[in-house]
């Protein structure tokens, strides 16, 4: 019997001891806080709640769409509020226009590091005082103008997949899309310069659905838009459709079908492919299934081939056709082998034909008008010694027929 109340009271001892971790371990972190500096820098305040002494804390974050974490160590300042500055313009830009994920690690001077839950907030260019209207999948905002400004821009998008993309991809069902518009092509670069990135002109960010244009005021406004908007909008419908596979797609098809589903086409493409035609300077299509040039002259003429040969195929063989060849690729076919699986011609070959058919360009008869002077040349190098052999013989000829008269 004393043993079975020894045990009983050893039980309640250990029980008495004993704390759940949450008892033995209080840590929260409150009152997250984020501001920032459109491509300076991102301030991270918190208050962390801690029943024991804390030796350090972290901050992790990083942008939607990419793989990059970035990390600093915040410090207390006088109010015991932990507070991380991270400098934008000498360590890792921030992805523009895009949601950004962060948590705090703690690490208390004894005990278990706490890894807090996740918080987020939307990193934009705040140099600005956007404004948004919202139609269906889409959301636009702009900074210039009243709100015919982002009806115009809304009525563009939805006329581009209408007119323009459903015939082509018929299936696709647009997820949301963002579109910030820009006043100025100035404007616009300084943001890609302190997000960072490369924006030249129009620009789609694929993996979070973003466009970025600019659209200066004026009479060519609509007429920008109505090419700008609905070629962005290609890419990143492309990218929805295909998922992963979208890095597949050559680039002359890729853009070749965004320049498809303008509104208002690009007219001064006419003028460079006529112009490359005239001068025998085509660029080979096979050089464009990866990247485009990097002169601004190579890269509008690739735009331009690219356009038109896209073209080419579509009203040649068909919209269905050209749905298959984009299959096709998305499969993982390369560059050159995807037309023969569609058309039964190699790239190369179907780049003949086309050149051929719609352009009136004879590649043999091209090359045979570079070698034309120096066709001449020879001509008049060979002319000289054979004159040397006739002429004698005919000196000859003259004086046997002479001699025969006398």
């Amino acid at each position: 019997m004393r043993k079975i109340a020894a045990a009983f009271l050893l039980v309640l001892i250990t029980l008495g001891s004993f704390q759940p971790p949450s008892a033995r371990a209080q840590m929260a972190v409150i009152d997250s806080q984020v501001d920032y500096t459109f491509g300076g820098q991102v301030t991270f305040t918190a208050s962390i709640q801690s029943d024991n002494p804390i030796e350090s804390v972290q901050v992790f974050f990083q942008s939607a769409g990419t793989t990059i974490t970035s990390v600093g160590t915040a410090t207390p300042d006088p109010s015991g509020a932990y507070v991380c500055v991270f400098d934008l313009t000498r360590d890792q830009p921030l992805k523009a226009f895009t949601s950004v994920t962060y948590w705090f690690r703690v690490t208390p001077q004894s005990g278990e590091v706490f890894t807090s839950p996740e918080f987020n907030f939307f990193y934009e260019d705040n140099r600005f005082d956007w404004q948004v209207l919202e139609d269906g999948p889409f959301q636009v905002y702009w900074y210039d103008g009243d709100a015919a400004v982002g009806q115009m821009a809304l009525d563009t998008a939805i006329s581009g997949i209408q007119q323009k993309i459903k015939p082509m991809l018929p299936e696709v069902e647009p997820e949301q899309v963002k579109i910030y518009i820009y006043a100025s092509a100035t404007e616009m670069q300084s943001a890609s310069r302190l997000a960072g990135s490369d924006w030249v002109a129009g620009h789609a960010d694929t993996d979070i659905g973003v466009i970025v244009v600019s659209l200066p005021t004026g009479p060519g406004q609509r007429s920008e838009a109505q090419r700008q908007i609905p070629h962005e909008l290609m890419h990143i419908l492309l990218s929805q459709t295909m998922g992963p596979n979208y890095s597949h797609l050559p680039k002359w098809l890729n853009e070749g079908l965004a320049s498809l589903a303008e509104l208002s086409p690009n007219p001064d493409y006419e003028i460079l492919l006529a112009s490359a035609v005239e001068k025998d300077q085509l660029i080979p299509l096979a050089s464009l299934c990866q990247v485009f040039p990097q002169d601004a002259a190579s890269v509008y003429l690739s735009y331009a081939e690219s356009y038109y040969f896209t073209r080419y195929l579509q009203e040649t063989f068909g919209v269905n056709n050209l749905q298959a060849l984009i299959n096709r690729y998305a499969d993982g076919l390369d560059c050159e082998t995807g037309t023969e699986a569609i058309y039964g011609m190699p790239l190369s070959k179907l780049e003949m034909q086309w050149q051929r058919e719609a352009l009136g360009h004879n590649q043999v008869l091209a090359a045979l008008g570079e070698l034309f002077p120096w066709l001449v040349i020879l001509a008049l190098v060979l002319a000289a010694p054979l004159a040397l052999v006739l002429i004698p013989g005919s000196k000859s000829r003259h004086k046997a027929a002479a001699a025969a008269k006398s």
